[in-house]
């Protein structure tokens, strides 16, 4: 009896620890799916297009428009959807764009609260409009990509120019999205969601040639 008694629990150790290990080895391995990496991939992926060259130098100064908040969250809304055309073709691109998506809006919270906005009601109604134009803005340009430069264009115009003084030079701007789209297709995976991948910068001698 002693001896069965020892083996019965020599075999229910043996169960807790095989138990303990295949929990820790899926907790391990968890981190390696898509769903979960989603946020740190969109994390890389965010700072590549938050980072994009030219944000003063050509989108202001040369094509005069305002250095505003919604100056920035729509140029900053262009170089997010190249980011997001690329992401589609992956298998994961669900998880990886919902990563990307989430830190452009936190990076926009942030820079709304920055601004001096202290009421939570406030912030939340400017967050919602926000997220419906950046909705309307990717159909559109999604639209433009599909269709022919003719129609890029004018998403692009529709959704970067808010004032009649503003000077974009709309072609060259398109061959530059178009330039950048083709390069984003040809960068691995890899290298975008570690956030090894750069934008050009704009042409400035093309754009005024143009």
């Amino acid at each position: 009896m002693v001896a069965t008694a020892h083996r019965e629990y020599s075999e229910q150790v043996a169960n807790r620890s095989s138990q303990t290990s295949g929990a820790y080895t899926q907790k391990l391995f968890k981190w390696f799916l898509p769903q979960y990496q989603g946020q740190s991939i969109g994390k890389n992926v965010y700072e590549i297009c938050s980072t994009y060259p030219d944000f003063k130098e050509f989108w202001i100064d040369e094509c005069q428009l305002p250095e505003t908040f919604q100056t920035w969250f729509s140029t900053t809304s262009l170089y997010v959807w190249m980011a997001m055309v690329r992401i589609r073709a992956d298998p994961s691109a669900k998880h990886y764009n919902q990563g990307l998506v989430d830190y452009f809006f936190r990076d926009t919270e942030d820079r709304i609260r920055a601004s001096g906005i202290k009421s939570s009601r406030i912030v939340n109604d400017t967050l919602k409009d926000l997220v419906s134009s950046f909705k309307g803005t990717v159909m559109s340009l999604d639209e433009g990509f599909a269709r022919s430069d003719a129609v890029l264009a004018a998403a692009i115009w529709r959704n970067l120019v808010p004032v009649d003084e503003a000077v974009l030079p709309i072609d060259a701007v398109t061959k530059y999205v178009r330039m950048q789209l083709q390069r984003l297709d040809k960068c691995d995976i890899a290298e975008l969601s570690s956030g090894a991948f750069v934008f050009e910068p704009v042409d400035f001698k093309n754009c005024k040639q143009e």
